[in-house]
């Protein structure tokens, strides 16, 4: 659950990230487009994914455990975003990849 937990985090700040109006790119997919003109939605958007991520966190390891880990991933996919993202190093399906790669040896171990 993890695993998933990173991917929502991931999503949820490339929406919050796309209504920023410093940080613009060319080549941004039509998607992020048209959710950059409607920041309200793309906030609102993000803000339930947010939730949905502390809740699958708390669930999954505890209040206290699933608050801080959701705090720690949080900041390290800002991170990862914020270092990576101008460098356009990972498309999509490098996202989707590593992300369906590590779900499924999460299943695996457990």
């Amino acid at each position: 659950m993890m695993s998933t937990v990173c991917f929502i985090l991931f999503l949820a700040f490339m929406l919050w990230m796309n209504t920023s109006k410093r940080i613009a790119w060319k080549d941004k997919s039509k998607l992020l487009t048209y959710m950059s003109v409607r920041e309200k939605q793309s906030r609102l958007m993000a803000t339930a994914l947010f939730s949905l991520a502390v809740i699958i966190s708390i669930y999954t390891v505890g209040m206290a455990c699933g608050l801080f880990a959701f705090i720690v991933i949080l900041m390290c996919m800002g991170c990862l975003i914020v270092l990576f993202f101008p460098f356009s190093y990972f498309g999509i399906r490098t996202v989707l990849g590593l992300y369906l790669c590590s779900f499924l040896i999460e299943i695996l171990i457990h």
